[in-house]
């Protein structure tokens, strides 16, 4: 009986002891295992990281490229913007519409101080828009780029004409002396008006006085009042 129970009681144990020796081995595989396992993670992580970083090395270089075309944008714009500024302010100095100056020649007209003989016309003694139209004439044609009178800038538009005992220039009514203020070559436009037989020889002969004093910087004002057109527009040919 005793020797039955020894026996089981060994068989039991090789039995135990052969399970314990395949678990050991069994943990010892799985053990090695691992880092093998991690190891073979930590690639693909890589690689997928690698892959990650050539992506957003690609991005950024897109990005890169859409920079620099705004940049370009933006400075064609600015370009084009700076362009169009000048000749708005081109514009603006061709419709008189700006205050300028450089060198030029002030003109001024004073009525005659010569009493008027017995049977002479008193008109032939005093400034007439006639007389102001000539003198402004006579520099537009020798190269003034800007004319005011009494303060009041000359367009295309603007009218000189007899108003009563003043002349009116731009709706404004202005009285002698006549100071006709003109940019230009100064040389060039006293030469224009002493000329021989010139406007001022003709007017001086009644005693209409004339001063003229070239200058290096005379100052213009621009046209003070709207320009309006009712009627005229902008036509469709060129």
């Amino acid at each position: 009986m005793r020797g039955s129970s020894r026996l089981v009681l060994t068989i039991v144990s090789v039995f135990v002891g052969i399970l314990l020796a395949v678990q050991i081995r069994s943990a010892g595989s799985l053990t090695s295992a691992v880092p093998d396992l991690r190891t073979s993670e930590m690639r693909v992580m890589l690689m997928e990281s690698l892959r990650q970083n050539q992506r957003l090395q690609e991005d950024l270089e897109d990005l890169r490229g859409k920079v620099r075309d705004y940049e370009l944008s933006i400075t064609e714009g600015e370009g084009a913007l700076g362009l169009l500024r000048a000749e708005l302010d081109r514009a603006r100095l061709l419709a008189g519409v700006t205050p300028v100056s450089g060198p030029g020649v002030v003109v001024t007209l004073s009525d005659s101080r010569r009493p008027p003989v017995h049977g002479d016309d008193p008109s032939l003694f005093i400034i007439h828009d006639e007389d102001i139209l000539k003198v402004v004439n006579v520099l537009r044609a020798a190269g003034a780029e800007a004319l005011s009178v009494n303060g009041e800038r000359l367009l295309a538009t603007t009218e000189i004409h007899c108003a009563g005992p003043a002349i009116s220039i731009n709706n404004t009514r202005v009285a002698a002396p006549f100071v006709i203020t003109a940019i230009g070559d100064a040389a060039a436009l006293e030469s224009s008006l002493r000329m021989r037989g010139g406007i001022v020889e003709t007017i001086g002969y009644f005693g209409i006085e004339v001063a003229i004093a070239q200058m290096s910087t005379v100052e213009i004002p621009g046209h003070r009042r709207p320009l309006r057109f009712e009627w005229a527009r902008p036509s469709g040919g060129r």
